[in-house]
């Protein structure tokens, strides 16, 4: 015979089923990560001054490159600059037919001109540098986020 359970009246059963559930929340707080479980993201917020390129930089942020188009002269080297909690990718080459509502772009082709994984913000590898030697328009694109689409413009 199983114990049967009474409840006084007027008890809520919501109540009762809380507690429960905030047993489980409170207790995934309180465990140590396992190994070969993946890292969480960091919460950690980028400053003013992170998020500000300096001269021929661009930084990532909002899944978007700052400035979107930058200009430079022949020979200058633009860095570029993780300024989020995901990685990235800077990948040269033509994209295009960009939705304008949703600013996602329709195409991609790489042309193996740089092509290089950012380290999330503040990680070892969260920056690349590269030298642009030649006058030309060089357009670039996170390859995974359709939305981070831009340019490099270099004058002779």
């Amino acid at each position: 015979m199983s114990p049967t359970r009474i409840l006084r009246p007027g008890t809520p059963l919501a109540g009762l089923l809380l507690i429960p559930a905030a047993l489980l929340v409170l207790s995934g707080c309180a465990t140590a990560p396992t190994e070969g479980a993946p890292e969480q993201q960091s919460t950690q917020q980028p400053s003013d001054e992170q998020l500000t390129p300096g001269e021929n930089e661009v930084i990532t942020i909002g899944l978007r490159f700052m400035p979107e188009t930058i200009t430079v002269p022949v020979g200058t080297t633009v860095t570029w600059r993780n300024g989020e909690t995901i990685g990235h990718t800077i990948t040269s080459g033509a994209w295009g037919d960009v939705n304008e509502s949703t600013g996602l772009r329709g195409s991609q082709s790489a042309d193996g001109l740089f092509d290089h994984a950012l380290a999330p913000m503040g990680e070892e590898g969260d920056s690349f540098s590269f030298t642009f030697d030649e006058p030309g328009e060089y357009p670039y694109f996170c390859e995974p986020h359709l939305t981070m689409n831009a340019m490099v413009i270099v004058e002779g």
